[in-house]
């Protein structure tokens, strides 16, 4: 039992659910039914639910409203990467830790953190209450990355992914043979403040954390508490490596790649190229910078994601 855990059991553990209503919509039991029960189960702990309404800066300042009043032991995403980057940005550098109710199509983040798929075992870690602190990336001087951004081919996917209006793996599975038809390979310079490289890639990811949400496995060098991240250029790939991104668990073919470590690097590319954080699309680029803020969010986690 660490610390943390102790001081909540002497009292009644007050969390706020910030729940996305259009998530979970595969499941039989919506995310803010599965937050009743849980509560219904446990009165040691007292809930309040925020519903997002679809307008991303309303919500925000809702958020950091009911933060601003205090008392809070934890807040937990219930929804997909995009609920979950929303509250983290909200949460940088507070000693709230964000806890995750994974609904969303890929939960990736979740998935990174071996939280269970299961929405009532992901909910019951929260009363085991073990925290990490974990890296951000500052993207551009404005925006984080808490898992997984990317330029190229990867963004292209979740471009047409999310003009598909198509949901769930099937829907991965419907836009990745046109996504694959029209990679294109693109030059590329890094400047990581030690090295100046310059190189071709079909795919140029920033990597705090380690796998996308199908499992695939795009930085087998993952660390979330290390206080670096690591630039993934992927140089080869064919429909198969294409393909890893939806269905296979393992690492990319090593031959194919290069990892590239670093605090903070600049990345440029001569023509525009696709660009997602996190899973949303943010449109094209030709420069990204990038910079780790070490440890800068708690986190709820299951015990064997604790240690870092």
């Amino acid at each position: 039992m660490n610390a943390y855990h102790a001081t909540q059991m002497e009292k009644k553990l007050r969390l706020l659910f910030v729940i996305n209503p259009a998530s979970g919509a595969a499941r039989k039991v919506a995310p803010q039914e599965a937050v009743q029960r849980f509560l219904q189960r446990h009165e040691n702990v007292r809930g309040e639910s925020m519903l997002l309404t679809g307008s991303p800066a309303a919500d925000e300042a809702r958020l950091l409203q009911l933060l601003h009043e205090g008392g809070w032991d934890g807040v937990v995403a219930a929804g997909g990467d995009g609920t979950v980057k929303m509250v983290a940005t909200c949460l940088l550098n507070k000693d709230i830790p964000l806890g995750i109710l994974p609904a969303g199509s890929a939960n990736g983040m979740a998935r990174d953190l071996c939280i269970p798929e299961s929405w009532d075992a992901a909910l019951e870690l929260l009363l085991q209450a073990h925290v990490r602190k974990i890296d951000v990336i500052r993207i551009n001087g404005r925006d984080i990355s808490i898992h997984l951004s990317d330029i190229g081919l990867n963004a292209l996917l979740v471009k047409y992914f999310q003009r598909s209006g198509v949901r769930g793996m099937t829907g991965y599975a419907r836009v990745v043979l046109k996504t694959f038809w029209y990679r294109q390979r693109f030059a590329v310079e890094i400047d990581n403040g030690a090295d100046q490289l310059s190189r071709e890639a079909f795919m140029i990811v920033l990597a705090n954390a380690g796998k996308y949400g199908t499992g695939a496995c795009i930085n087998p060098v993952s660390d979330l508490s290390d206080g670096i991240f690591e630039v993934v250029l992927v140089k080869k790939i064919s429909l198969l490596e294409t393909l890893k991104m939806l269905f296979v668990r393992r690492p990319f073919n090593p031959h194919k790649t290069e990892i590239i470590r670093a605090r903070k690097v600049y990345i440029h590319t001569p023509k525009k190229a696709e660009f997602q954080i996190d899973g949303e699309y943010m449109g094209k680029v030709n420069e990204v910078t990038a910079e780790v803020i070490p440890r800068a969010l708690a986190v709820f986690v299951p015990p064997q994601a604790s240690q870092g």
